[in-house]
């Protein structure tokens, strides 16, 4: 039996109801699926911390968090000092492996950026934007007494299929890691249904152009990196992409998005949290 083409995410556990698709694709275009998948990635990105935050203590890593955003002022500060060792040996308290340290320390870094408000994309930036009605969720599509998360990618050529069905052995880890695994497998796709609308290659470039070409990244390189983000230069280089000032705001929140990876800071990702799993399955037996 063929995949139906459809793009749409469904959230039932633990009493969290969430449906979010298109009733049908047709003459939708790439820039609306864009706009689908950004919608999803906002409805479960707090409950991928609250499903970890399940195994950590997640107010001394708040706590932390607010040290650090304290003490060091600015963005390249408070992010270099994310990865510091003097930060890795207080997480050694709630996180005595190194696998566990991996994720504690992936959770501080997202938090820092978001205590920061580091400019990203949101759904309501995008909407605004082009004029569009928020995506709302639809919860009388999420069936009652089955719990599980599933996602459905079928569009143009791209197929993804992710989903885990709850029974008595599922913990909220395993929610958390696929839910990071969905994360992951869109994130690109965001950028890439936005292309009809915005040149992502010479974005790209201007990204690249950022990025300090080394292996390893000091605070200096942090820095310079997220400082050239603000510069006359480069914000003229991005009206030259568009004209439009409101179009340079979104691709000034894609450009943040993509350097912050391009950085190599330790974000949380679904390999680690496996790895974690696997790790503390070993120690259990």
């Amino acid at each position: 039996m063929a995949m139906p083409e459809k793009v749409e995410f469904i959230g039932n556990y633990k009493g969290w109801k969430c449906y979010k698709g298109f009733e049908s694709l047709d003459g939708k275009e790439k820039l609306d699926i864009a706009r689908l998948l950004l919608s999803i990635r906002e409805s479960f990105n707090e409950k991928i911390f609250q499903y970890l935050g399940e195994g950590f203590n997640l107010k001394y890593i708040q706590d932390i968090v607010d040290s650090i955003v304290r003490d060091e002022k600015t963005i390249p500060k408070a992010l270099y000092k994310a990865k510091s060792p003097t930060t890795t040996k207080k997480l050694s308290e709630i996180a005595q492996i190194k696998e566990a340290k991996d994720i504690a320390k992936g959770m501080l870094t997202e938090m820092i950026l978001e205590k920061l408000g580091i400019e990203r994309l949101t759904p309501e930036v995008l909407d605004n934007y082009l004029g569009q009605k928020s995506i709302e969720e639809n919860d009388s599509k999420v069936v009652s007494g089955k719990q599980m998360v599933h996602f459905l990618g079928n569009y143009s050529g791209w197929k993804c299929v992710k989903r885990m069905e709850v029974d008595d052995l599922t913990e909220d880890f395993d929610i958390a890691m696929l839910l990071l695994s969905i994360r992951e497998s869109f994130n690109n796709k965001i950028y890439d249904y936005m292309s009809d609308k915005f040149d992502m290659e010479a974005l790209d470039q201007l990204v690249e152009d950022i990025i300090p070409k080394k292996g390893r990244f000091k605070e200096e390189d942090i820095a310079e990196a997220l400082s050239k983000l603000n510069s006359p230069d480069f914000l003229s280089s991005l009206e030259r992409i568009s004209p439009d000032p409101n179009a340079s705001e979104i691709l000034k929140r894609i450009a943040a998005e993509k350097t912050l990876i391009g950085l190599k800071l330790p974000l949380l990702n679904a390999k680690m949290v496996e790895k974690y799993i696997e790790k503390k399955s070993l120690i259990v037996d």
